[in-house]
């Protein structure tokens, strides 16, 4: 029992090392990659916590597993280099013997990610994509950086460019729209103010634009050329590109990555 004892020490501190360098790196790529969208955009900071700790259960099924590598690996070595396995193996004591506590540990690991896999991680995906629908609901405008074209996944037949976002409101600035709806005829809408909200059932992202202008042309027919000037107009576009969920997480659509094996 002092000799289990001895080699499951010496795996316990490389294995809670390599675990939390591992997390730390999940999480500053996923902060790097985020960190744009969140920060800065007047969501509160609980929100934010929230969706780094949603975050944190797929990285820990990719940790584990890793680590265990690692500790193995580092454990076993360590006892190597001290020739304490040479000193084990003079006294008797089998290969099967030394592993045989680090099996049952690593037995009860694969037990708990199974687990966790089927019944834990499912649930955290759900409540993931919950919350980033219930975000993109409160900030439409997240979706839109200044600057940037929208994309096709974002809003299909539809190409927003806004010049400055505001972090405290959905409202933008020096706004321009092509609408690729209509094939046969080329819609462009530009506006020097603009706000962006959705409908009350969620479906349409309605974009409501002052002080602009409408211009089309036929593409059958480059001779014919419209341009329009007002002073309000709406803009009202579908909100499939969204990937709307009800904030109800056991009422949302699940998917694989959402599902238990039950």
């Amino acid at each position: 029992m002092i000799l289990w004892r001895h080699i499951i020490k010496g795996h316990i501190g490389p294995f809670l090392f390599s675990n939390a360098i591992i997390i730390f790196l999940f999480l500053l790529q996923f902060l790097m990659k985020r960190a744009g969208d969140l920060v800065g955009k007047g969501l509160n900071p609980l929100v934010i916590i929230e969706l780094i700790s949603l975050n944190l259960a797929w990285m820990i099924v990719l940790s584990v597993p890793m680590s265990v590598l690692v500790a193995t690996l580092m454990a076993f070595g360590k006892l190597s280099s001290d020739n304490e396995i040479v000193v084990m193996r003079a006294s008797g004591v089998s290969l099967y013997h030394m592993l045989f506590p680090v099996l049952v540990i690593v037995g009860a690991l694969t037990y708990g990610l199974y687990y966790f896999n089927d019944r834990i991680l499912p649930e955290a995906n759900i409540r993931l994509q919950v919350l980033l629908t219930d975000i993109v609901r409160m900030k439409p405008t997240l979706t839109i950086q200044a600057g940037v074209f929208t994309s096709d996944e974002d809003l299909p037949n539809f190409r927003i460019l806004a010049k400055k976002t505001f972090s405290t409101s959905n409202d933008l600035q020096d706004v321009t729209i092509y609408d690729l709806s209509r094939p046969n005829k080329n819609v462009v809408v530009t506006a020097h103010r603009g706000k962006v909200n959705f409908s009350s059932d969620f479906t349409e992202i309605l974009m409501d634009l002052q002080d602009g202008e409408i211009h089309e042309i036929d593409n059958g027919d480059f001779r014919s050329y419209r341009k329009l000037k007002f002073m309000r107009h709406r803009v009202a576009m579908s909100a499939s590109g969204f990937g709307f969920q009800r904030s109800d997480a056991s009422k949302a659509h699940r998917d694989d990555r959402t599902m238990s094996s039950e």
